[in-house]
């Protein structure tokens, strides 16, 4: 059994490691935005401040999908029917969704199983939330992982999931049990200022088990997600750590529940428009493969030490 002082060495000792190597680390980006390009409410009407190292050759106004959306949104204005989707636009060299009455979404157009994906151990989703009007856990910017083309494409609402009972995320809690993604992170803009996660389909009954809230400086910022993949087989277990302006605010794991399913998608929800940037998928250089090792061992062996004790 590892003691406490046992476990600290070696915490120290390999985050010792990952500085010694962080000079040399690299990743390599699969996908990054930007959005400096001219305002539009086509959001990919140009590739500008797009790099796309997919391998699917993502054309002008095929970067993304919007499946909701205010049908009046392009050319605009948005109806101001919340119930049938907010509006989008890049704007200021920024991306926002949910403009308007109403929530919006987009995924990107590519199934991110890439084998640079597995070579490298894992894969890193980082975006920033840079603003939005509410104050409530109603209100805020997320991101989805693993869902199938179909599962994203169906996406509606990012409150209630209406009209078809589907959703991206858990992020903003009204109905918990139509996420249709494997893995959801979001910052949203209650009294607390929160970070809230979790594996799929799960809300605040599974809260510490599949559901995890963090409170946070700000209700703006930098969310980023680490992930370690060994497979895309359906069960296949993932390992990540989540950070949010840099500093980890958690571990945990969860299964694929479909076998090469990981398209990858924005969510918003507020009165206004939520304001996002520099949306970047790469994958993990060995230093950072090191450091979530390490932190998911020293996690594991803690627990084990406490069950022996």
């Amino acid at each position: 059994m590892m003691t406490r002082n046992a476990l600290r060495r070696l915490g120290a000792t390999l985050a010792l490691g990952v500085v010694a190597h962080g000079a040399t680390a690299h990743a390599d980006v699969l996908f990054a935005d930007n959005f400096d390009r001219t305002n539009s409410r086509n959001i990919d009407a140009s590739l500008d401040g797009i790099i796309d190292n997919t391998g699917s050759a993502l054309p002008v106004d095929g970067v993304y999908s919007t499946p909701w959306i205010d049908p009046t949104n392009d050319p605009g204005p948005q109806d101001g029917n919340a119930a049938n989707g907010g509006g989008s636009q890049v704007l200021d060299n920024q991306l926002q969704l949910a403009v308007g009455a109403g929530t919006s979404n987009a995924f990107v157009n590519h199934n991110f199983i890439n084998p640079e994906i597995l070579a490298a151990g894992g894969f890193t989703v980082s975006l920033d939330v840079l603003g939005y009007a509410g104050t409530s856990e109603g209100q805020g910017g997320a991101f989805a992982i693993g869902m199938s083309q179909a599962e994203a494409a169906a996406a509606n609402d990012g409150f209630t999931g209406a009209p078809n009972n589907v959703k991206f995320t858990n992020a903003f809690p009204q109905v918990f049990a139509n996420t249709k993604s494997d893995f959801w992170i979001g910052l949203r803009g209650d009294a607390n200022q929160e970070l809230a996660w979790g594996h799929g389909p799960v809300g605040i009954g599974d809260l510490g088990t599949g559901f995890f809230v963090s409170d946070v400086d700000a209700k703006t910022g930098t969310i980023a997600v680490t992930f370690l993949v060994s497979s895309f087989d359906s069960g296949s277990s993932v390992d990540y750590q989540v950070f949010y302006n840099g500093t980890s605010q958690g571990t945990g794991s969860f299964n694929w529940s479909e076998s090469n399913a990981n398209y990858i998608g924005i969510d918003s929800r507020d009165g206004t428009a939520v304001v996002f940037d520099n949306f970047v998928i790469s994958t993990i250089p060995e230093p950072t493969t090191l450091a979530s090792v390490a932190v998911i061992c020293l996690f594991a062996a803690a627990r084990r030490a406490r069950q022996a004790a």
